[in-house]
């Protein structure tokens, strides 16, 4: 395959009433990337996790499926008002999703399985593509051990593979066991390398699933915190770049109703990645969200023959000329002696005991032997460290010709106002979002790249999707037309 067009989904999570319900608003979503012809489509972590309300049943179930209906911009007048009323009785009876998941999964995992299976295998057939599913906590094929495990599934609607998440992260600590290890999963569109959540924060990883004869890395997150999200996403640019492969990473966003401690929302911002040889400005995004809570459909195309290229050409090699035969040995050794450093920020601060080297004894008179007081450990204080260098900061009062003549002969200086101009207005980050919405061209002839959010900022909410959780969503026009159905002969 010389090409592929990827579309990265941008998903909320909801509490879907029945299968179907939330089977057609995945359609939602797979309708845009087929207007795309995207021929591989990747969900967010924890999506999955949506089939499961469709399987509860009870009062208290129902409490939450209301409350969560009022909150979507289609909802009338009487669901908005029933549901609201809904919400407030479900937090006063301490009615908790999160709780009534977990029994389910523990009394009858193959029954979320299924639910699981029968959703995403059937829309991978329905619309011919290769299908990352969002993961959810589901009973590991092999030992039946509850994990936050992805499936991928073929155009036929069949099971590609899987991957576990194995670095959890403590909301998974109460559900799920890690996996054992990461593999390489074959599928019509290239090898795919999956990596969930933390796994991605691990340079082993990707280079491993490289090794492997991965061409794709695919990860998928969900962070209530921002700067979890920008942790995952520099992981998963640095892991892209580390092994010079195309990458995707997809974020669940919105109202959270799944966490174990805290209920903010989930953030985040999906994109398609390529290596920074191949990318507009050396940034390594080929697109990337617009916005932290909005859900998306992204798009772009990957060339092989380019990155086919890049690896024969490229003045950094990093695929061909790591020296295995020395960084293996290495490495091993050097996380032996990690495992077996003591913990706490105390013990990286106290000094090591100084052993004599040992030497061979001489005959010595009893005037030559000198007491040498032994040194014991010691905690380093920050006044103790040596000064090794000062940084001195050339602005603030002084003026320009100042400025200059204090710096040395050799050194060229250009100053203007932004030189030492550090102070930012409030819109700053605004401008900056704004900036990354829109899809840079391709470096190379043929790279394109789309993206439409299906939520726009409401004249005077806050940016980064910041409405509370009671408004109304809004969204665009072409996300309205995808709700409706497709004429059959329209489907491929």
């Amino acid at each position: 395959m010389k090409t592929l067009i990827v579309a990265c989904i941008q998903q909320k999570m909801r509490l879907p009433q029945t299968l179907e319900e939330y089977r057609e608003d995945l359609r939602r979503f797979l309708r845009a990337a087929e207007n795309k012809r995207a021929r591989l489509v990747v969900f967010p972590e924890l999506a999955g996790v949506m089939v499961i309300p469709p399987l509860l049943s009870g009062f208290q179930a129902n409490l939450l499926k209301r409350s969560d209906l009022a909150r979507r911009r289609q909802s009338s007048l009487w669901q908005k008002f029933s549901g609201g009323f809904s919400g407030a009785l479900a937090g006063w009876l301490n009615t908790d999703f999160r709780q009534m998941a977990g029994a389910l999964l523990t009394t009858q995992p193959e029954r979320v399985w299924e639910a699981y299976d029968e959703v995403f295998g059937g829309l991978a057939q329905e619309f011919d593509v290769t299908l990352v599913a969002p993961s959810a906590y589901l009973p590991d094929p092999l030992d039946g051990v509850l994990r936050n495990l992805t499936v991928v599934y073929g155009p036929s609607g069949e099971r590609l593979g899987y991957q576990a998440k194995r670095v959890l992260h403590p909301e998974d600590e109460d559900l799920a066991q890690p996996g054992h290890e990461w593999n390489v999963i074959q599928t019509p569109v290239g090898r795919i390398g999956l990596m969930l959540g933390g796994d991605l924060l691990y340079p082993e990883v990707g280079r491993l699933l490289a090794y492997q004869g991965a061409e794709l890395l695919i990860g998928q997150g969900a962070a209530t915190e921002r700067v979890l999200y920008e942790k995952l996403r520099a992981g998963m640019l640095a892991r892209m770049q580390d092994n010079q492969l195309f990458a995707a990473i997809s974020f669940l966003v919105g109202h959270n109703e799944f966490s174990r401690r805290q209920r903010d929302p989930f953030v985040g911002r999906s994109s398609v990645m390529a290596p920074q040889e191949l990318t507009p400005r050396a940034s390594g995004i080929l697109v990337e969200s617009s916005n932290f809570r909005s859900e998306s459909v992204l798009s772009a195309l990957w060339d092989f023959e380019e990155l086919a290229e890049l690896w024969e050409t490229s003045d950094t090699p990093v695929r061909s000329q790591l020296p295995l035969d020395a960084v293996g040995p290495a490495l091993a050794q050097l996380y032996r002696k990690m495992n077996q450093l003591p913990e706490g920020p105390e013990a990286l601060l106290a000094a090591p005991e100084v052993q004599e080297p040992e030497t061979k004894e001489r005959p010595m008179v009893m005037e030559e032997r000198v007491t040498v007081p032994k040194r014991t450990k010691s905690i380093l204080s920050l006044d103790d460290l040596p000064v090794l260098a000062s940084v001195t900061s050339y602005w603030g009062d002084a003026s320009d010709t100042e400025i200059k003549e204090s710096l040395p002969a050799h050194v060229p200086v250009s100053l203007t106002p932004e030189t030492y101009d550090w102070e930012l207005d409030e819109s700053s980050e605004a401008i900056e979002s704004q900036a990354l919405a829109t899809p840079e061209a391709g470096a190379a002839e043929g790279v394109k790249a789309q993206s439409e959010d299906t939520q726009t900022v409401a004249a005077g909410q806050p940016d980064e999707g910041q409405a509370e959780d009671g408004e109304s969503e809004e969204e665009t026009q072409e996300m309205d037309a995808l709700l409706e159905p497709r004429a059959e002969d329209d489907r491929r």
